[in-house]
């Protein structure tokens, strides 16, 4: 069966970042764009958190330490790189966290779904990061979190209610 992932990928907390499309051909064997280039990579554990890949016949061996969506890469030349990855949905999430907000904020669905479950009520105080509902897209659960604490002012969404890439679903003050 062929695997097919996107991926936002940037190295050392650098300002550029990586479109990668991985698909997985066969077992341990991808085909992988990173910005319209193109690779072809066999990929193998050696070992505890060592790695043995070959990307178009070159041969390399890592050291990967993951921690969630960060990975830092010791390659057997000695250089060392850290590295995030992040599928859409994280990428989007942590845009909308890191945006300096202030003021009245309106939370969108970001995907389409439906909402599953609803945490808060209208006038409950709320932190920073806090979940608010579930909205389930694709099969997966996706917290909605508050972008900063304050106030949940409107809740526009009620439970089962299905939802559209950008209807309000609340907004907090």
């Amino acid at each position: 069966m062929i695997t097919r992932r996107n991926y936002f990928v940037t190295v050392d907390k650098g300002e550029q970042e990586h479109l990668v499309d991985l698909v997985e051909r066969k077992n341990g064997i991808f085909e992988i764009d990173i910005d319209g280039r193109k690779y072809t990579a066999d990929f193998s554990v050696a070992g505890d958190a060592v790695y043995s890949i070959i990307v178009d016949g070159r041969s390399y061996a890592m050291d990967i330490d993951e921690k969630g969506d960060n990975f830092s890469i010791l390659t057997d030349e000695g250089d060392t790189f850290e590295v995030e990855v992040l599928d859409e949905m994280k990428r989007l999430m942590k845009m909308r966290s890191t945006a300096g907000l202030e003021g009245r904020q309106v939370i969108e669905a970001q995907m389409p779904g439906y909402i599953w479950k609803i945490l808060v009520e209208e006038g409950q105080e709320v932190e920073a990061g806090q979940p608010l509902m579930i909205l389930v897209a694709m099969k997966m659960e996706n917290e909605i979190k508050a972008p900063k604490a304050g106030t949940v002012q409107n809740l526009f969404v009620v439970l089962d209610q299905t939802v559209a890439t950008g209807d309000k679903l609340a907004v907090v003050e």
